[in-house]
């Protein structure tokens, strides 16, 4: 039998099904799941993949406590988000513990400057501040979603993680952050959604000599690398780039970082 494709946030479960399976399918299925997996507090179906500029997905409850909004547990950080209302993926917890390790080498003891975009309900923040004060360092860190409700969220996470005084919310479009920002930053990560625009030129713009730049894109390796060349215009070093999951069948999630020169 094949197996239910999943995701798995806290307490909350959400399941995948084959267009064509009959809605008394989906719920037995559900309530099955639901009894198999204990630390499952709710299923409910995805019926809309990740679309629009904020990628949001839709789902609908099929069993368990009616509710969409989980509590997930990563990298000894605590998130709370609806499940409807702002993108999240579980499934990039090592990833961010990853760029998280590497923010904190390149990171000062003290005035280190760190700026994430595309931030969503803040994860990042949240893990490199988290991995800073356990490294004893300090640092400036902006976060910036254009998603309100994501902002709302990152808001609340601030405090159930008590970084309401290391990290600073900006809410809009990342593109109007050089006219709202006048300083340069040391760090800036992209953990942007596959969207047409780089925004790597907004980038350059919040940058100086020396900053470093991780950024995600996707596709093959070619043509990351030809994206980040074209937007940067020779204006960065050092690129080096690795997978960072996939995004569908033999479709893939870049990690790029470059130096600015």
């Amino acid at each position: 039998m094949r197996k239910i494709p999943q995701d798995i946030i806290g307490d909350i479960a959400i399941l995948k099904f084959p267009r064509r399976t009959i809605w008394l399918i989906r719920k037995l299925k559900a309530k099955k799941f639901l009894k198999e997996h204990k630390a499952v507090k709710t299923v409910l179906e995805k019926t809309e993949g990740f679309s629009g500029k904020l990628r949001t997905l839709k789902t609908k409850h099929l069993a368990g406590i009616k509710t969409k909004e989980a509590i997930y547990r990563e990298n000894n950080c605590i998130f709370k988000y609806n499940v409807d209302e702002s993108y999240f993926s579980p499934r990039l917890s090592n990833e961010r513990k990853v760029i998280a390790d590497e923010v904190v080498k390149l990171s000062k003891k003290k005035g280190t400057k760190i700026l994430v975009m595309f931030a969503g309900i803040s994860p990042y923040p949240i893990v490199i501040a988290k991995k800073l004060k356990q490294a004893k360092k300090q640092a400036t860190i902006i976060s910036n979603e254009l998603n309100k409700k994501a902002n709302i969220a990152g808001e609340k996470n601030l405090l159930l993680n008590k970084f309401q005084n290391n990290i600073t919310l900006i809410e809009g479009d990342a593109k109007k952050l050089p006219t709202k920002l006048k300083e340069k930053f040391d760090i800036i990560l992209m953990p942007r959604p596959n969207l047409k625009d780089t925004f790597l030129k907004t980038a350059l713009k919040l940058s100086k000599k020396g900053t470093t730049i991780f950024y995600h894109g996707f596709g093959t390796e070619r043509e990351v690398l030809d994206e980040i060349k074209k937007d940067t215009i020779n204006k960065v070093r050092k690129i080096s780039i690795r997978k960072a999951g996939d995004i569908g069948p033999h479709k893939y999630r870049w990690q790029a970082k470059f130096k600015v020169r």
